[in-house]
């Protein structure tokens, strides 16, 4: 029974988090689709381009606060106590100004450099000195954010999020119809000023009491947020360096159409697969932390969350891999279809990462920053390394099989670290549904391959119904569906 309600613990947490990031995407793919026609690859690939080097800089300036100053809002928040909430905000707020005016100082100084590395040229300068003032918008927004996620205001936040997007999406599509590429510097703007204003609506929906202290005491209140979010900064600007380089390498040894699909097909991937890791972000670290002493619990817990993540995946993939011709038509356009190969090989590696993610919170879990900060450095390395070699020698879809090699990799070196520093060993069902969802993938991109457009539909329409089938099977014995939704159909008539 125990057992039981730890899946649907697991479960709803995956329907709540990934709810809202479903949100998000919809509304981001539709602002793609409509980018994709107005600008085409050359202007998605521009865009890719600074945006990358922008969220650099942002990873770097952020110094982790947002991420990091969650943990003391909400702790304030949990005491009920207004004077202290106000007080770790201006704490918070303060050193918000601080990460945005850090942000505009290295943009603006390093516009040249930005501008060489990215394009090979300076004649890109004056625009990363304009696209600077997104940092003011970004940090004051995101920190308007952070203040909603402390204070556990989701439905604020997810609305938030949601017009947002949509602000930005109606800022930015007038600039791409009458400028075209020359709108895309403009847009990026116009989407930053729009979110801030929609952030400022709903931080009017929560009160708590101004307080007045001192720089002097701001600089030491703030200090623990500060280390804290270094270290989480250390692990994500690997992540968003690596996409820099990259993007830095298909530019310059590529073109932009290359780029611009490849971030296209990214986007296609990623935000199919991004509610089961933001869910796993969001709540399986905090319950992990928490019993990650008991040896017993934390390892049944591992497995149980990496069950659940290779059934939902497995969903997910599979009506992905089958229908993604349709879908780049959709929600891009016709001229991204050479992205399709990429997309497929890369669909192969999510069961993979999905592994990965769970296993590696078991390190930071137990406190091995320098172990997990070690394993980063070697898989970035790698990563990047083989990317970069796929591209050279087999261009778009050497990326994709880039991809999948890289995960295989990593999954071995993570079951390694695991087994002779905790003695972790995955139990029979995780391998058993992990093999099985990648037999479906395979089987449905062998398909593809051999058989191509049209005639591959209907050997995927087994496939597809087969694998929605089993796990639906399996998901039911964990979490009692139909319970569920007796649940849900008993609330909406309430």
């Amino acid at each position: 029974m125990e057992k039981k309600t730890s899946y649907k613990s697991i479960f709803k947490a995956t329907s709540i988090f990934g709810g809202v990031q479903v949100f998000n995407i919809l509304v981001t793919l539709i602002r793609s689709k409509f980018v994709a026609i107005l600008i085409g690859t050359a202007g998605m690939g521009l865009n890719g381009l600074f945006m990358s080097s922008l969220n650099l800089i942002k990873t770097i300036s952020g110094l982790g606060i947002s991420e990091s100053a969650v943990r003391d809002i909400s702790k304030a928040h949990a005491t009920g106590d207004t004077e202290h909430i106000g007080k770790t905000f201006t704490v918070f707020r303060r050193w918000i100004w601080i990460t945005a005016a850090l942000g505009i100082a290295i943009t603006v100084l390093l516009s040249p450099v930005l501008s060489k590395l990215s394009f090979g040229t300076t004649e890109h300068t004056i625009s990363y000195i304009m696209l600077s003032i997104t940092f003011l918008f970004g940090a004051l927004s995101g920190g308007i954010y952070t203040f909603l996620r402390g204070t556990r205001q989701i439905g604020y936040l997810a609305k938030a999020n949601i017009i947002g997007a949509i602000a930005g999406l109606f800022a930015a599509l007038p600039v791409f119809y009458f400028y075209g590429i020359k709108g895309v510097v403009p847009a990026i703007m116009l989407t930053a000023l729009g979110n801030y204003l929609v952030s400022l609506y709903f931080r009017s929906k929560v009160r708590f009491s101004k307080t007045d202290i001192s720089w002097k005491e701001t600089i030491n209140l703030g200090k623990p947020m500060v280390q804290l979010g270094v270290s989480l900064t250390l692990i994500n600007l690997m992540t968003t360096a690596i996409a820099f380089a990259l993007n830095t390498f298909i530019s310059k040894t590529g073109n932009l159409s290359d780029l611009g699909l490849y971030n296209a097909g990214q986007a296609i991937v990623e935000g199919y697969v991004g509610m089961v890791f933001t869910a796993m972000a969001t709540d399986y670290f905090p319950r992990l932390a928490g019993v990650i002493s008991d040896d017993k619990k934390w390892k049944q817990l591992v497995n149980e969350q990496s069950e659940l993540v290779i059934i939902i995946l497995s969903i997910v993939l599979v009506l992905l891999i089958s229908t993604t011709p349709i879908l780049i038509r959709i929600l891009l356009s016709k001229e991204f279809m050479a992205s399709q190969d990429f997309i497929l090989w890369a669909v192969l590696s999510i069961p993979l990462k999905g592994l990965v993610w769970v296993t590696g919170f078991v390190i930071l879990a137990k406190g091995h920053n320098k172990l997990f900060l070690t394993v980063e450095v070697v898989t970035n390395i790698i990563l990047l390394g083989l990317n970069i070699a796929f591209y050279h020698f087999y261009g778009l879809n050497g990326l994709g099989i880039s991809i999948i090699i890289s995960y295989f990799i990593f999954t071995l070196i993570m079951i390694a670290v695991l087994k002779s520093k905790y003695q972790f060993d995955f139990s029979k069902e995780v391998i058993m549904l992990t093999l099985k969802g990648l037999t479906a993938l395979s089987l449905c991109l062998a398909s593809i391959k051999y058989l191509g457009f049209p005639k591959a539909y209907y050997i995927e329409a087994v496939i597809v119904l087969a694998t929605i089938s089993y796990s639906l099977y399996e998901l039911n014995k964990r979490v009692n569906l139909k319970g569920i939704l007796l649940y849900v159909k008993d609330k909406i008539k309430k």
